[in-house]
């Protein structure tokens, strides 16, 4: 990208060239730029930010083949996580390259175990979200 001081101004080509540098998806120790994802054809940059602000605070992750090989798709399935911040997995696993071609059918395979159908992510959080409803119901027709 040109950031022409003269046109711009110093100051606008300086915070340009930062955010441009900056990590936008921080898995444990490893961090992804604008730039290693764009590789692997991932925009989805406020994604990102949802999925490391879960991965590191609420998962305690140390990387992205810790991820891959001890946090189950079920495990994510939580609130402002969805399946465009799960794309975003996926290409921070291709940019690791872990997962052989299809890294992200191949994490959930890895996780389904034998003989299991793989189900969409969406499927998944509405199974999670209607069996925690399950118990407030019953509470609901007891009163």
């Amino acid at each position: 990208m040109d950031l022409s001081e003269s046109l711009l101004g110093k100051t606008v080509a300086r915070q340009l060239g930062e955010r441009a540098a900056a990590i936008v998806l921080r898995i444990g120790s490893d961090g992804f730029d604008r730039a290693a994802l764009a590789r692997v054809a991932c925009f989805n940059f406020a994604a990102a930010a949802n999925l490391s602000a879960i991965l590191n605070r609420e998962l305690a992750v140390q990387d992205t083949r810790d991820v891959f090989d001890r946090i189950a798709p079920r495990d994510l399935a939580l609130p402002r996580l969805g399946a465009v911040s799960l794309a975003v997995l996926g290409a921070a696993f291709e940019a690791k390259r872990i997962g052989g071609d299809a890294p992200l059918a191949a994490w959930a395979r890895k996780h389904a175990g034998t003989g299991v159908a793989i189900r969409t992510f969406g499927t998944v959080k509405h199974q999670i979200a209607r069996l925690d409803k399950r118990p407030r119901r019953t509470a609901r027709r007891r009163r």
